[in-house]
């Protein structure tokens, strides 16, 4: 694709953002469903002990609890990485020419991100849940990722980021028994990630175009590495001894629960299928997504 067919997608974007975006701080999108107290925080098919022993042995009321605080470290996640993004991309950029369409894009996306990151926060406190603390990795790997990570590898481990979400999300605001907040601000982001996830890709293209078989592989490399950091991060020890339950076991149902695996792999497929387009599921690439349950 050439300069100009880039920009003409920019410009696509800036107009679809234009006309279909939406105010997240608004109280309505938070009013919970009184006559669903006992809703879940997620589509009970996504959390990890789906299928377990320990998952059949729960009331209806622990499972929601336990889903409401598995959808907070979830979308925990996603408030550290729309935060991490944003500091990447727009140091990268500080000096750009502001006019530019890409520029102008990434600027209406830094926006969009930090409602989402204010609507996530919204969410998880009408529901009656909390966050957790995340493990000293993420914390090592965000100032890695913020300081170091070059253009393609920025874009690519937010957009692993991103589709998992879009896939999941999609799941969750579809489901009458997920809880209504969840519901409302899981669509807000499909709809708006849905411009940023083409922004992401086509940037990964217009880095690569060109590149050296050497970078390309060291990349795809780092790209895996950031995205398992990002999937194993979705599951916090705390979350469950928070609740009660014994981390050694748990962790031993998680690590053998095929439904869970099946998944993440659900997840994680459009963004796997767009590295194999792109020339960025090496070897050591795929090595590190089984490891992850992507692959």
């Amino acid at each position: 694709m050439t300069v100009s067919d880039s920009n003409s997608l920019f410009e696509d974007l800036l107009v679809s953002a234009n006309r279909l975006s939406f105010d997240p701080r608004n109280p309505a999108v938070y009013e919970v469903d009184l006559d669903n107290e006992g809703s879940y925080g997620m589509s009970p098919e996504w959390s990890p002990l789906f299928g377990t022993r320990t998952w059949a042995s729960m009331s209806d009321a622990e499972r929601s609890e336990l889903t409401r605080s598995e959808v907070a470290q979830y979308l925990g996640v996603g408030i550290w990485l729309e935060l991490g993004l944003q500091v990447a991309l727009l140091r990268r950029n500080h000096s750009a020419d502001p006019s530019r369409a890409d520029v102008r894009f990434l600027l209406n996306e830094c926006a969009d991100e930090n409602l989402h990151s204010l609507m996530f926060v919204n969410a998880i406190s009408s529901i009656g849940a909390r966050f957790y603390r995340r493990d000293r990795s993420f914390g090592v790997f965000g100032w890695l990722f913020r300081t170091f990570a070059w253009s393609e590898v920025a874009y690519g481990i937010i957009l692993a980021g991103e589709e998992m979400f879009d896939v999941m999300q999609r799941d969750w605001m579809a489901s009458e028994d997920v809880a209504a907040p969840i519901r409302r601000t899981s669509y807000i982001h499909v709809v708006e990630e849905s411009r940023h996830m083409p922004f992401a890709r086509r940037n990964i293209r217009d880095c690569l175009a060109g590149a050296s078989a050497l970078r390309r592989s060291f990349s795809s490399l780092i790209i895996a590495i950031g995205t398992h950091i990002i999937a194993k991060g979705l599951i916090n020890r705390r979350v469950y001894e928070d609740l009660g339950f014994d981390w050694d076991v748990v962790k031993r149902e998680i690590d053998g629960n095929e439904h869970h695996r099946m998944m993440f792999r659900k997840a994680a497929e459009p963004f796997i299928e767009f590295l194999s387009k792109e020339g960025l599921l090496t070897g050591g690439a795929r090595w590190i997504y089984r490891k992850s349950n992507l692959l």
